[in-house]
Formats: structure tokens, sequence, C-alpha cells
């Protein structure tokens, strides 16, 4: 009837089937689903951006202060590998495999029966560094600290991207600077823009800021002459003011898309 309200969860429930099978399982009280093998959610996140759960009456030095805040299983796999030697031939994913995780007191012992497997939780490519925490993660073996994943060949990177890098994890911008070319040649400067927001918005590049580098004269070609009309006073204007203004109208164009330059 219009305007009555519908209650979903008691339509749910009036129209639910309870065969005599599954009453028996009921009563008996038999497990009612079950997992095999056993998975592991394993945490990925960046140096002390870990999830804290706390009740809303603690007190915050406290939440800081808890030991049990700061332990999570991957700064755990990184203590089984400062602490046990046979841990570093396994990569944090295939860890459940071979050593079980204690929650009580957050840490990886060796595992005596059984068997498990490891699953990462997601991150996309536009999560930026702990994409690239993720994909180093998929492959290092025995890495005792976040710097330690930094470390490429003795030689410590600023960020898990450049390590990635480093390792050949990622993809080279060929295609990207194909696209560009091609379309520098035949599409405005306020049509070379679009495509680029489009290309950060929905692509991969691993280089944003060199391809930014490369193509943002062509990208920017048709803002000296909109700047000297908004400035008459200043007809003449800068490089560095043209890359500044294609920048915010770049900006412009991927808040459209739910995302910043940042």
């Amino acid at each position: 009837m219009e305007g009555c309200a519908i209650d979903e969860v008691k339509e749910y429930v009036d129209a639910r089937y309870i065969s005599a099978i599954e009453s028996c399982w009921h009563i008996f009280e038999f497990p009612m689903h079950a997992e095999k093998p056993t998975v592991y959610h394993l945490a990925v996140h960046l140096p002390d951006q870990q999830l804290v759960y706390y009740n809303p009456d603690d007190i915050l030095d406290e939440i800081v202060d808890r030991e049990a805040s700061k332990s999570t299983t991957l700064t755990a796999w990184f203590d089984a590998n400062k602490n046990h030697e046979e841990a570093r031939q396994t990569t944090y994913n295939d860890f459940p495999q071979t050593w079980v995780y204690d929650k009580k007191n957050k840490k990886w012992t060796p595992r005596q029966q059984g068997f498990a497997i490891g699953r990462m939780y997601f991150a996309s490519p536009s999560s930026g560094e702990r994409f690239y925490l993720r994909t180093l993660l998929t492959v290092v073996k025995g890495a005792t600290s976040f710097e330690d994943l930094h470390t490429v060949d003795g030689v410590l990177h600023p960020t898990f991207k450049d390590a990635c890098k480093e390792r050949g994890l990622l993809r080279d911008d060929q295609e990207w600077i194909q696209c560009l070319k091609e379309a520098a040649d035949m599409q405005t400067g306020s049509q070379l823009r679009t495509l680029f927001a489009t290309i950060l918005l929905h692509g991969t590049p691993t280089s944003p800021h060199e391809l930014w580098d490369q193509f943002k004269d062509k990208i920017c070609d048709d803002l000296a002459w909109k700047i000297s009309h908004m400035y008459p006073n200043d007809p003449d204007p800068t490089p560095e003011l043209i890359h500044d203004y294609g920048l915010y109208l770049l900006d412009q164009h991927l808040m459209q898309g739910g995302k910043t330059l940042s």
C-alpha cells in the first residue's frame, strides 16, 4: 500500500523456510559453516598508520602508549625476521603457511601442524605509497623494518615507489608518452589538459611528475594568451606562472573526478 513502511527484515524472517534436516542440525548444535584452509588477513599499513581499536571512553594518552595498538601482523613479521633466521626465507604473503600468528602475544611462532594461506588487504594504485608497500611485500623476503623494504642492493631509497622502480616491479610510461606525443600534434592545450587529467584519473602512470615535465609546454600552450588577457598589465607572463596556472586548471579537472593533484 502507498505510504506503508516495508519491514524487509520481518519479511525475510516470515518467509524463511527451515527443513527437517536443517532443524536437526541446529538442535544438535552442529557447526553451520566452516573455512578450509584457514585464511589469515594480513595487515598492510605505512609506518605508524596501523588501525587502532579503542573504546570511546578510553583516555587518548593510554591509547597511544598501548603496545597492543602498535603491533600488527606486519610489524610482528619484521620481528620474526629479526629473531629467527629460518623466517627470512618466506615472503609476508606466504608466511602463514609455515608460521602461526599468536593474537594474544602479537607474534609469529613456527607452525607445528595444519595449513593456512595469507591474504593481504587490498590497496588500489591510487592509494599511493601503501600500494607500493604492498607490491614490495609480495616479493621481498626477510625484511626486518620498513626501511629494509626501502633498501635495494644496499641503497636506501626515499620511497616505496622508488624501491619498486629499482626492483623492476613497475611498468614504464611509454604507452602514456606515446599517447601524449600523438595528441600533442593535433590537439589544443585545453584538450591536452583534459587528456592528461583522464590519464591521472583512470590510468596508472608510474611517474606522473616526469610526464608533466615532458609535456607541460604543450599542455599549457594556450595559457600565455589567456593570462595576458586576464591581466593586461602583465602581457608577457613567465613560464613558471603559465605552468602554475596549468596545474591549477588540471586540478579543477581532477576535482570533478573526485581527486586532486595532491
